[in-house]
């Protein structure tokens, strides 16, 4: 039997946080990192003097306490119970919660719509691939997934999926792995609560175990990933954070020869092969597909235009899976760069592309 497994960074389908768009830069990071503060400091059961006094200053740069909070604003404030602001007559704030159990709510990354023509794009790209076993890095939810499997691949490109999967992970931005599959997902297991030796989550969104059906009896298991980009840094903690993530998710690939030889880790894995931080990836005969000879090498990358210091999607066999491996290659046009490839009518400009990353791809004989 023939199979083909691909995996594809969508930068989500039909929302996405505005603070990720390219064109807030550098706005958009501050307010990727503010959310991801705030929500921090409003999740401690006590509030002292220097988590009050954060929570003011971040007031005073998004407006969250105002009677008509700016509706524009990258970060904004759900408040369900009680009250975490107050505001005097004389427009002076305080924070009169003193700790979580004083009100309910959270703060929120306001979204924007994604534009048709690159959701269409989005489409288009996994519909020409027409893998058996899609895995898509940067999906909103469940429900997202499938209704782009159904009003797009399906409604547009007869190439719907029968079996749609997403397992909500750690990311509070909706940004999560999931996989479409041609045959039966048999099993599910979520690592979203697996924690480093310090007690942080070890992922960032998940590193799910999907266990599938393979015609014949066989079965294959993919562990999609999406490890801590370098977004807004690249750090000792960010690259510690990313090492763990490497070291967790192989641990995890090696426990699981026990139940198949089959078996992959596949995603968007934020650096570069020859990372020292990926190190614990290639241990115990497991590879990436760029090892196979059909593997484009004048431009291996799979993000932007392709260099090699852009080669962060990956599909990473087993040692039994790798020997099944017949071809590979990467598909590129729903990404606009005319003048290094030609990328498909569809995509005239940057605003029309699927994505920035590239869809990898992997043929196997199984």
């Amino acid at each position: 039997m023939s199979l083909r497994i691909a995996t594809f960074n969508v930068e989500n389908l039909f929302t996405r946080p505005l603070a990720m768009d390219h064109d807030q830069a550098p706005g958009g990071q501050a307010a990727i990192d503010d959310h991801a503060e705030l929500n921090r400091i409003i999740s401690k059961t006590v509030y002292d003097a220097s988590d009050k006094a954060r929570l003011i200053a971040l007031d005073e740069v998004y407006g969250f306490s105002a009677l008509n909070p700016p509706q524009n604003s990258l970060v904004q404030l759900n408040k369900v119970r009680g009250h975490l602001y107050s505001r005097s007559r004389a427009g002076v704030v305080t924070v009169v919660a003193n700790g979580r159990a004083d009100w309910t709510g959270w703060f929120f990354l306001l979204s924007t719509d994604i534009t048709w023509e690159a959701t269409f794009n989005t489409g288009r790209v996994i519909a020409e691939v027409n893998a058996d076993i899609q895995v898509c890095i940067e999906v909103e939810n469940r429900p997202t997934l499938v209704r782009f499997n159904e009003q797009v691949l399906g409604a547009k490109f007869s190439r719907a999926y029968p079996h749609v999967m997403v397992l909500d992970g750690n990311d509070e931005r909706g940004i999560d792995v999931g996989i479409m599959s041609r045959f039966p997902i048999h099993s599910i297991r979520s690592h979203v609560d697996d924690r480093n030796g310090n007690g942080e989550r070890t992922f960032s969104r998940d590193c799910p175990e999907y266990l599938i059906e393979l015609p014949g009896g066989g079965e294959l298991l993919v562990l999609p990933n999406h490890f801590k980009s370098k977004r807004g840094g690249n750090s000792p903690s960010v690259q510690a954070r990313r090492k763990a993530q490497a070291d967790r998710a192989h641990a995890i690939a090696k426990d699981a020869l026990a139940a198949t030889p089959l078996v992959l880790i596949a995603g968007d894995l934020n650096d570069t092969p020859n990372t020292p931080l990926f190190t614990s990836l290639w241990q115990d005969g497991f590879v990436d597909v760029s090892d196979h000879p059909s593997y484009p090498t004048d431009r291996p990358g799979t993000f932007d235009t392709g260099t090699a210091a852009n080669k962060i999607d990956y599909l990473i066999m087993s040692s039994g899976l790798r020997e099944k491996l017949t071809g590979t290659g990467i598909e590129r046009r729903g990404s606009y760069h005319p003048h290094t490839w030609v990328p498909f009518d569809t995509v005239t400009k940057p605003a029309d592309e699927a994505s920035d990353h590239h869809l990898v791809w992997g043929d196997y004989s199984i």
